[in-house]
């Protein structure tokens, strides 16, 4: 018959370390740590009739419910010492295991260079998909640095003339912005000036509502603009009289 002993750290549960012991009892040690700090160490002995396994103290030992595999990546070890899976036999996985465990994956460095075939498809994409030599990509690389500085220069010259011109905008804002102002007052009054000319035709006071006044205010209107193109056509020959006897 043996004896088993399960040590067991007050507040921390079960430490987890198995061992044979010779006699059969329950005692409580006392001991103080470097802090002067108070511990107990509570010390269960318990009969077995069979002595278990390093494989099983290790189950018993392993509170995280992780796989071999899993519990062997955490650890930074070898997942399996033996193919698991289909894709464990591919050269890929092989070639994965051993760039990350180096010898300890049991795995022939050699596997790792590509094949004739592996090669030759390796030429080909890069024949397609870099046409150039380094020689050429670094020339068009440089020529390409090149014309992005000159679009920058040019474009910062084009926004210092701008800047030069903004002031002499700024007044061509305001010109235009008071003629739009004084046109529309000038437009208003002329108006103005057309309604009292209308009232004062019919002599006496009227609605403006009046289909009588609106017909007469629109031919007042359609006078008054066939005098403004009658003077802008006398303005017009007057400029061309005066070019023709310029170029006689």
């Amino acid at each position: 018959m043996s004896v088993v002993k399960f040590k067991l750290i007050k507040g921390f549960g079960c430490a987890g370390q198995l061992s044979k012991v010779p006699i059969s009892q329950t005692f409580l040690k006392r001991f103080a740590s470097t802090k002067n700090e108070i511990q107990e160490t509570v010390i269960v002995t318990a009969t077995v009739e069979n002595v278990l396994s390093d494989k099983e103290v290790e189950k018993i030992c392993n509170k995280s419910r992780l796989n071999s595999g899993h519990r062997n990546l955490v650890n930074g070890r070898l997942p399996y010492d033996h193919p698991v899976h289909r894709f464990h036999n591919t050269v890929k996985f092989k070639r994965r295991m051993y760039g990350r465990y180096g010898d300890a994956s049991n795995i022939h460095p050699g596997l790792a260079w590509p094949t004739v075939e592996e090669l030759n498809d390796i030429r080909e994409y890069e024949s397609v998909a870099y046409p150039l030599t380094i020689q050429e990509m670094q020339h068009n690389a440089i020529k390409r640095l090149q014309c992005e500085q000159q679009e920058i220069q040019m474009r910062q010259q084009k926004i210092d003339n701008n800047m030069k011109k903004l002031n002499s905008w700024i007044n061509e804002v305001k010109e235009k912005s008071e003629k739009k102002i004084y046109e529309a007052q000038k437009s208003k009054e002329k108006r103005e000036n057309l309604i009292e000319e209308v009232k004062k035709h019919f002599g006496y006071k009227i609605d403006p509502k009046d289909e009588r006044f609106k017909e007469m205010l629109a031919k007042r209107e359609k006078e008054e603009k066939k005098k403004v193109r009658e003077e802008k056509k006398k303005i017009r020959e007057e400029k061309l009289v005066n070019y023709l006897k310029n170029n006689e």
